[in-house]
């Protein structure tokens, strides 16, 4: 039960959290900035976490990060936009996808950096 409950409250935080970047910075550029921003975060989580509890590593991984992250949006995106050109899609997709995971591997580097220290 208690990981259910870290997960839940992990992730209405994360979910406000997002919703307070798009209400300030917009949903299109929202949505670049919370995957990069989760993404490198996630990386970060993963390097220093590890020896923490089940809960904790739930609560921040599983739910604020990737409630603050949005996939969907960025589906929902990416298909709006291949419906308008095949090419636009394509370098949406790719862009968010690379941009991410170069987020979390700069995260996950900070954070094993950090870890040393």
């Amino acid at each position: 039960m208690k990981k259910i409950l870290a997960v839940g409250f992990g992730g209405m935080a994360g979910s406000l959290l997002r919703a307070a970047v798009f209400q300030f910075v917009g949903a299109g550029m929202g949505l670049w900035l919370v995957n990069i921003v989760g993404s490198f975060f996630i990386g970060i989580a993963a390097a220093r976490l590890v020896t923490r509890s089940a809960e904790t590593r739930l609560f921040v991984s599983t739910g604020l990060i990737g409630s603050f992250t949005s996939f969907s949006a960025f589906s929902a995106d990416w298909f709006r936009l291949l419906d308008s050109s095949l090419l636009a899609g394509l370098i949406y997709a790719c862009g968010m996808t690379a941009a991410s995971i170069a987020a979390a591997a700069f995260g996950l580097l900070a954070g094993r950096k950090g870890a040393v220290e």
